[in-house]
């Protein structure tokens, strides 16, 4: 029996006090449900036989009624005064109390004493909890639109790890065409998107987890999947594309602005709502819940094109809202609640008042010092209700970025919650590329959800023994702090703060002559970022993983560090280039070749075990023409006598 002074709940409950004496649970024991209100509890309590049976090898009968059988180790009823998530457990020498007032209470009992039984074993430690969430909705966004697109064994793995983890609402975010329109078929054709039919199978599941699988459609920016089309391209605000302005992105890497392909509605075309409407009708009947996100993130043309008489007349801002109601207006028609990203109404303060209040606001932001005070301010002052949406800071990072990662949830649950926001959505984006491997999200993933439970008692919840026991399995109890240490490596890059990505990630994905490394990745910093990833190496060997997908979390995790180790050398290469490219020889260009080779042959193996083959093709394409590059400059050298 392991240590029960020193429970290692996740989250941590409201309210946990350790009493005196344990309770061992006898064989031929019972599970009584006392009570008609009781049999709301049935899921509950077939989960916790699950269990048993997996954990303890223990078969409990199921009692229904009261029966005052002595014999029964769990006894749960309902009780109507308790909030309506809440539940209380105690665990006495007569056996072990539940208390709940809904089936979803009921759940999270449940989820709580699985780790209690998986940490204790049959010997239960005296103890009464008493808990309830500081968040109503508790949500996890995956990113289905950036190349990657789970298969639906991935997704039902996330969906286990969200009930365990007392999560009760996903988003899969949409743009683009990763859902099977059935009015369009040939924009999705060439894919392999999810179905409708595989969307119902999805919200079963979740629901039978109380999970509400929460549509999410961007409807208004990022919409270039489908402006970038002939059919659809005179819908485009600027048809044919645009100059994100300078300095929006880092200049060394865009040092003349961004060219952009059209992504944004022309509000005042009729045929952009009779688009959505459209688009609303083939995917919104698939989902039971009553919320739908319909994105409106990001619109960055807007005014710039065929509306800018309009909005240098009324306003940008004004022409936001104006069609944001009416997206609205079709969101009502179909029985809905609507979410949007709030970032482009909070640069206009003054309108969030004129907001409908039967919409709800997503706050976010994914940088450690990110303002949702102040923003969440303007929310609340004007009695808008809002989500906190941080974020998992995987993308564009190759392995993660762990400590502001931390910082980011850690922020947004403090915020959040002292200025009454109505759920906290945990956002797991996957821009250029999508190259991060799933673990990588994995402690964003833990220790957002223990936040978005309770607070206060969280703040400090390490989420490495979590990861350790409940989701890999590891002997070696090293995976939890691997997976943080991996995503540290960005802090040895430079000493420049980057808000959104890492340097290495960044040359990655740039052309050879369109990145200044300037004073950045110098040789002091690539010594010690060569010396930090063989120390992981080195941890990585060590891990005794006993999870059912062990094998590939240990394929994953090469992968990530050889995205790493790779952008490393491609950093030295490019100094040389920068500064002495005399030292250049074809030798080191082949050797980089076979390297990028190797990474490209492991990250398609790895890719295939856990997503749909549709999107490796554009996931690869900018690696791919990084080999191009390598095999011009070998070239070059070869024809110049460099050998």
């Amino acid at each position: 029996m392991s240590d029960p002074i020193n429970l290692p709940l996740l989250p941590r409950p409201r309210d946990l006090q350790l009493l005196k004496g344990h309770y061992r649970i006898p064989a031929g024991a019972a599970i009584s449900l006392a009570g008609e209100e009781s049999r709301s509890a049935l899921p509950a309590v077939r989960r916790l036989q699950q269990i048993l049976e997996q954990s303890l090898q223990l078969r409990l009968p199921l009692s229904l009624g009261e029966h005052g059988d002595s014999r029964a180790a769990f006894r749960f009823s309902c009780n109507r005064l308790l909030a309506m998530q809440a539940y209380e457990i105690s665990v006495s020498a007569e056996g072990v109390a539940v208390t709940y007032s809904s089936p979803e209470g009921a759940y999270y009992a449940v989820a709580t004493l699985k780790q209690l039984l998986e940490h204790c074993g049959r010997s239960l430690p005296g103890l009464r909890i008493v808990d309830e969430p500081d968040f109503a909705a508790r949500g996890l966004m995956i990113d289905i639109s950036r190349n990657k697109i789970p298969q639906l064994a991935t997704l039902y793995r996330i969906v286990d790890l969200m009930a365990d983890l007392k999560l009760n609402q996903l988003q899969l975010y949409i743009e683009g065409t990763p859902f099977a329109y059935e009015s369009f078929p040939a924009v999705w054709e060439l894919e392999t998107p999810i179905t409708g039919e595989e969307i119902l199978l999805l919200d079963d599941y979740c629901r039978e987890r109380y999970i509400d699988l929460v549509p999410n459609q961007n409807s208004f920016g990022h919409m270039e999947g489908w402006l970038t089309r002939p059919e659809f391209n005179h819908l485009a605000e600027m048809p044919g594309g645009f100059m994100l302005p300078e300095g929006m992105y880092d200049s060394d890497f865009h040092p003349q602005g961004l060219a952009m392909q059209p992504g944004t509605f022309h509000t005042e075309d009729p045929e952009v709502l009779k688009l959505l409407e459209r688009m609303y009708d083939d995917l919104l009947p698939y989902f039971t819940s009553g919320l739908f996100n319909v994105g409106c993130d990001e619109t960055y043309e807007l005014g710039m094109g065929k509306s800018k008489a309009s909005a240098d007349s009324t306003g940008k801002g004004s022409l936001y809202l104006s069609f944001l109601k009416k997206i609205q207006e079709l969101v009502e028609q179909r029985g809905k609640t609507m979410q949007f990203w709030g970032d482009i109404i909070i640069q206009y303060p003054e309108l969030i008042p004129q907001l409908p209040k039967n919409m709800i606001a997503m706050e976010w932001g994914y940088g450690d010092d990110h303002p949702f005070a102040e923003d969440t301010d303007k929310y609340r002052e004007a009695g808008i209700p809002f989500y906190i949406c941080p974020g998992t800071s995987s993308w564009n990072s190759l392995t993660g970025r762990s400590d502001n990662m931390l910082g980011n949830l850690r922020s947004a649950a403090v915020h959040g919650k002292r200025n009454g926001a109505a759920g906290y959505l945990i956002t797991d984006w996957g821009d250029h590329g999508h190259w991060q491997q799933l673990p990588v999200s994995y402690p964003g993933f833990v220790y957002g959800a223990a936040l978005a439970w309770q607070v206060e008692n969280n703040l400090d919840t390490d989420p490495v023994a979590y990861l350790n026991t409940f989701v890999y399995r590891d002997r070696s109890g090293k995976i939890g702090q691997l997976l943080l240490d991996l995503g540290n490596y960005y802090r040895l890059e430079s000493g420049a703060y980057r808000a959104n990505d890492t340097e290495l990630s960044m040359l990655l994905r740039s052309r050879l002559d369109n990145f200044r490394l300037s004073g950045k990745l110098a040789g002091a910093h690539l010594d010690a970022l060569d010396s930090y990833m063989a120390g992981l190496e080195a941890e990585l060997a060590l891990l005794e993983l006993h999870s059912d997908d062990a094998e590939l979390v240990m394929e994953e995790l090469r992968s990530g560090m050889h995205f790493v180790k790779h952008a490393v050398s491609l950093a030295r290469l490019k100094r040389l280039l920068e500064h002495d490219a005399g030292a250049l020889d074809s030798g080191m260009i082949e050797r980089q070749i076979h390297d990028l080779d190797l990474l490209l042959h492991h990250y398609r193996a790895c890719w295939s075990r856990r997503n749909r083959p549709g999107g490796l093709e554009r996931s690869t394409a900018q690696l791919l023409r990084l080999r191009g590059e390598y095999t011009a400059l070998g070239q070059k050298l070869k024809e110049n006598g460099t050998v």
